[in-house]
């Protein structure tokens, strides 16, 4: 598909522009002093000013670039191919760009624009924003790229070597990028997708919001990325969260009149599908990583399960852990009664056939999974570890579920059970999930982001 030269760019698959020549990653000491001071040339030359586009105000639609790491699998790519074609319904002129080459996981809108960053295949691949554990060799600005960059490099192997050229060249890319679209406002998504953006708009004069998509006090990057993201957040014009408590966690290095809540928009399908387990079942929808605590939710089902005989757990998702998951199932004698059904682009017929959701996560931002679910009417047993759950399904009697301790495989069995056996309770629960849900829809959430961006 590309052959050979600089990293290319895309529009629906039909090659518009290309962004220079390509420079190899190179691991050898004495090359790399002069290979970084050509890569912070490469930026530093592209720090002049978007200029304004020609057409009269009011002549053309607001244009809008959303920047993230890929459109693989995860809720934030969710969140953005959701509000896409809400955006793009409203007259938009929308850009993606994305810059990780992996398979989309979700439909996208042929009424958006798509810009990719196409590695050369020679080159080894590197995941960016996936399960919060990657390191950045960055600097705080290109002002600072030669020297900046030498010393983070220096203590570091060839492969992390090739990591920080990399990724200071996509924000080379980004900002290249962005210069040729001249938008309006800028959007990112994810921690090392938007320092990248941050450094890379810096002295355009372009609106640029950053979203947090997680819980700050409990994703955990590396150290480089954790002292970035200190230093070069707060120079964005705003950053946002999807959870009352992730704001209040940004407050530690962010102004607080740049932090803005910026909710995942809900589309429900059209389609009434639901799929028929032939017994009343639990479902979770969700990666097989860590965080998500799918480790947790089969030991709670070894217990609940036996209580419960009649009922079954769906599993809807994929991930790196899932042999390690079934082979777990097998040792707890449960697989039996679990059911796993991969990795889906649309959960609502798995959710419409289930009697009750389950989330058992080590941390959140506010899960689509679980907003899908509640919009469903299915109450929900969730765990406490962060804010953003815990916002969603609320307290007393406007609760829509159960929560339970993280990490508590026996305090959930126990909400699991007493929420199998008590149908007023889950009618109760239900009626709260709708109405709770409705908050995020997707009209009404577009208007929060389009006041964000002065995108009206």
């Amino acid at each position: 598909m590309c052959q050979g030269g600089g990293p290319h760019y895309y529009a629906k698959g039909r090659l518009v522009g290309t962004t220079g020549d390509d420079i190899a990653i190179i691991s050898r000491g004495k090359d790399l002093v002069q290979r970084t001071s050509q890569i912070a040339a490469e930026v530093q030359a592209a720090r002049s000013p978007v200029s304004n586009r020609s057409e009269a105000p009011g002549q053309v639609p607001k244009r809008l670039a959303l920047v993230i790491s890929h459109l693989g699998p995860g809720g934030a790519q969710r969140v953005v191919t959701n509000a896409v074609e809400v955006m793009a319904g409203r007259g938009i002129d929308l850009h993606v760009m994305v810059f990780t080459d992996r398979p989309d996981a979700y439909p996208t809108d042929p009424r958006a624009t798509y810009h990719y960053w196409l590695p050369r295949r020679d080159r080894e691949a590197v995941d960016f924003d996936t399960d919060g554990t990657e390191e950045i060799a960055a600097v705080q600005s290109p002002k600072s790229a030669k020297a900046g960059l030498r010393k983070l490099l220096r203590p570091l192997a060839p492969n992390q070597v090739a990591f920080g050229i990399e990724l200071f060249r996509i924000s080379a890319w980004i900002r290249r990028t962005i210069q040729a679209i001249e938008p309006d406002a800028v959007l990112s998504f994810l921690t090392q997708t938007n320092i990248m953006t941050v450094l890379a708009t810096r002295g355009l004069r372009v609106r640029t919001a950053i979203s947090e998509r997680n819980d700050p006090r409990l994703q955990r990057h590396r150290p480089r990325v954790e002292f970035l993201r200190r230093i070069v957040y707060r120079r964005a014009d705003a950053v946002t969260a999807n959870s009352k408590g992730a704001l209040d966690a940004l407050q530690a290095f962010v102004p607080r009149e740049k932090l803005a809540f910026l909710p995942n928009p809900l589309i429900k399908p059209a389609s009434s599908e639901a799929i028929d387990y032939g017994a009343p079942t639990v479902v979770t929808v969700g990666r097989l990583v860590d965080q998500k605590g799918i480790d947790v939710l089969l030991a709670a089902w070894a217990k609940a399960g036996a209580a419960l005989p009649d009922w079954r757990l769906a599993i809807v998702g994929g991930g790196p852990l899932e042999d390690e998951l079934k082979a777990r199932a097998r040792d707890l004698g449960i697989e039996g009664s679990v059911g796993w059904h991969g990795q889906v682009s649309d959960p609502f017929p798995f959710l419409r056939g289930a009697q009750f959701f389950v989330m058992t996560s080590r941390f959140e931002g506010t899960p689509n999974a679980l907003l899908e679910a509640m919009s469903c009417g299915l109450p929900a047993v969730v765990s406490d570890a962060s804010p953003g759950p815990c916002e969603l399904i609320g307290a007393c009697d406007a609760a829509a579920g159960l929560i339970v301790p993280v990490d508590n495989p026996e305090a959930t069995a126990e909400a699991i059970i007493r929420m199998a056996r008590d149908e007023t309770l889950r009618r109760r629960l239900a009626l709260n999930a709708r109405e709770r849900a409705g908050a995020h829809e997707a009209d009404q959430a577009i208007e929060v982001w389009l006041r964000l961006l002065h995108c009206e």
